[in-house]
């Protein structure tokens, strides 16, 4: 898996991997990627320790309300799209909704009471983490030749 790599003895060529990705059905790869920095090494890094601490600790762009509702609103059908399919498969049935799912919870609950009442900002903020901490979670979790495929060994280039 991706997530057991040590980045750091490897020469990783960013786009070829990004490419890979979007060629594998992470769409927002890029996107999501330049939101954590311009180090491929640096931000596979983060993504180990988005999946190990949970992104609401604070990674690259996906701090600020006004960083993750821009990355909403850049995405918001891929997202909405992604967190219904989430809850499809965490529900297994048609009589819960994504809203349905997030009301259940309080916190959650009061998110979607003040986007009712017109300030969306906490809302979008929850569904961007859950979006990129998901898609971040199933690329560490692929098969390192993903990522292997589109580097060299620190060793080798030394050769």
């Amino acid at each position: 898996m991706i997530i057991d790599i040590d980045y750091s003895e490897y020469i990783i060529d960013k786009e070829g991997f990004i490419k890979e990705l979007e060629d594998r059905g992470y769409s927002t790869a890029k996107e999501i990627f330049d939101y954590l920095g311009d180090d491929i090494e640096e931000i596979l890094y983060k993504c180990k320790d988005i999946v190990v601490h949970g992104i609401e600790s604070g990674f690259g762009s996906f701090i600020y309300y006004s960083d993750t509702t821009r990355f909403y609103k850049d995405n918001e059908e891929e997202i909405l799209k992604h967190l219904t399919e989430l809850t499809d498969s965490v529900y297994d049935d048609e009589d819960t909704s994504l809203v349905t799912w997030l009301y259940r919870d309080e916190v959650y609950r009061l998110y979607l009471e003040e986007m009712l009442l017109g300030d969306p900002a906490r809302l979008y903020n929850l569904f961007t983490w859950t979006y990129v901490q998901d898609i971040i979670t199933r690329i560490m979790g692929e098969d390192d030749d993903a990522l292997l495929d589109h580097a060299t060994s620190k060793d080798e280039d030394d050769e």
